[in-house]
């Protein structure tokens, strides 16, 4: 069986992080699920409600990742993209590598990245503009904490996610 951090970094070789595709209606559930998932985390591993959307989870539940899997991380991560998408992607990718350390939390919140990531190979892409986290025509606030926690889960599989792509085109 893979580890997680393997499978991370396979899921990571296989986006094409220079393609974004037009934006898409699944993009912004796959935005609001990554921050209502982080809200969740935060609320039981941060103290502060000046959140930012965009955090390292690794980094929060204080584990310390090796050097040459950091390296490792931003060897897999292409230099050419934007700092929240690389930030993200290696932000996920040392959380695969806490999640195999079996801690607790990590056990926990094992997919916190999941629907960030799923976005971007769908072909999404997140930027900060004027404090804001902007996906496409959406925004949300840069203070995640701001962000309503009593969300519903949402279903991100990509059955689902096609389907409402595919209803909203034609």
């Amino acid at each position: 069986m893979n580890s997680n951090f393997e499978l991370a970094k396979e899921r990571m070789k296989n986006i094409n992080l220079e393609n974004s595709g037009m934006d898409k209606p699944s993009y912004a559930i796959l935005v609001t699920e990554f921050i209502r998932r982080g809200n969740i985390f935060l609320d039981f591993n941060s103290k502060d409600d000046n959140r930012r959307a965009v955090f390292n989870a690794a980094e929060i539940i204080k584990c310390d990742i090796p050097a040459h899997i950091k390296e490792e991380c931003n060897g897999l991560v292409n230099a050419n993209v934007d700092w929240v998408t690389e930030y993200l992607c290696n932000f996920h990718l040392e959380w695969a590598y806490v999640v195999d350390k079996q801690m607790p939390i990590a056990l926990q919140f094992h997919d916190l990245y999941d629907p960030i990531i799923k976005l971007f190979e769908r072909g999404g892409r997140i930027s900060y503009h004027h404090n804001e986290l902007v996906c496409g025509k959406h925004a949300w606030p840069r203070n995640s904490g701001a962000i309503n926690r009593e969300l519903s889960p949402q279903d991100i599989r990509d059955e689902v996610l096609d389907a409402l792509d595919k209803e909203n085109i034609e």
